[in-house]
């Protein structure tokens, strides 16, 4: 039987905490060479600022899975319709056979899996007294942002800058029952990054979000929001004054607009990054040198997340009895 798995069902199976781990292996297996996984292909559909993503992917791994994720990122939509701005399904194949297993939500998946990379950066990356955060976005992407450095940080304290988004007021309140910190919403970002351990962005901005010149001697900066080549939510000069690690290097100079606007320019090149997070998993490379170090994990996402969370989703929820059985 097909296994119709929907958003709400996969937060009472999966933790962060099991997400995290899940990517790490992904990440891992990755740097190894036990993933196949072309480019992915983007349609740029003129309509809306739209965008259509198709993400194949094999992991031949100890526990292998093979999927394919279709997603469109509309980041209109919550203004335009009210609707979430990502949108789509995840396909998990058994790899043995080639027989569809499940049909898993899209945008659940993704927001999970996402901040799960930030997870595992920040685990690698920022320095381990780390407490205060500041985050661009209260988006889904935002939620498990901020939820997915809680969960490998001792965090204490939150500032949420302000960019008179309807949706802040409720992610406060959400977030604040949800982690249990102070959540601050401000629109000083000068003063919020000069207090912070980490840094957040998860925003579809085209222009960079802060001046570099405020981030503070060892902040670890997670940036997830970037997708496209032309767009930018760093400064040249946040990206001039940090170590950078990426998901992985072949897609980031595709589709990292945050690394190659800065290399067009000039202000650095490719040999500037210092990795992909996958060889700091397996200690290949160091993360963080030293205490004031900046550094910095530039993700554009990968299909190897969606296929290692879609097989850890799929093994709890038959275990679980949850989902849709479809002929």
């Amino acid at each position: 039987m097909l296994l119709f798995i929907r958003g709400q069902e996969i937060s009472q199976i999966l933790t962060m905490t099991e997400a995290i781990k899940a990517v790490e292996d992904g990440f891992l297996s990755l740097y190894q060479g036990k993933v196949l996984m072309p480019q992915r292909t983007v349609l740029n559909t003129g309509i809306n600022d739209g965008t259509l993503l198709t993400m194949p992917v094999l992991v031949a791994s100890d526990s292998p899975s093979m999927a394919v994720k279709v997603i469109t990122v509309y980041p209109q939509n919550p203004v335009l319709f009210s609707l979430p701005a990502i949108q789509g399904l995840v396909i998990l194949y058994d790899p043995e056979k080639g027989k569809p297993l499940a049909i898993i939500d899209g945008a659940a998946l993704t927001a999970i899996r996402t901040g799960s990379a930030g997870g595992v950066a920040a685990k690698y990356l920022a320095r381990q007294d780390s407490r205060t955060v500041t985050l661009f976005g209260v988006g889904a992407q935002g939620e498990t942002q901020l939820e997915a450095v809680c969960t490998v940080c001792l965090i204490k304290k939150a500032f949420i800058i302000t960019n008179n988004d309807p949706r802040e007021r409720p992610f406060l309140e959400k977030m604040k029952e949800k982690l249990g910190i102070e959540l601050i919403l401000t629109g000083d970002k000068k003063s919020a990054l000069e207090q912070s351990d980490i840094v957040i962005t998860a925003t579809n901005s085209r222009i960079p979000l802060f001046d570099g010149r405020w981030v503070r001697p060892g902040t670890h900066i997670t940036a997830i929001g970037s997708y496209k080549p032309d767009f930018r939510e760093l400064d040249t000069e946040t990206i001039k004054r940090s170590r950078i690690f990426v998901d992985s290097l072949d897609a980031a100079k595709e589709e990292a607009g945050d690394l190659i606007i800065p290399v067009s320019e000039g202000a650095i090149t490719w040999d500037s990054v210092a990795g992909e997070i996958g060889a700091v998993i397996a200690g290949e490379i160091p993360g963080r040198k030293s205490e004031k170090e900046i550094t910095l994990f530039k993700s554009v996402g990968l299909a190897v997340q969606d296929a290692v969370v879609a097989q850890e989703i799929y093994r709890r929820a038959l275990k679980a009895g949850l989902g849709t059985k479809l002929d």
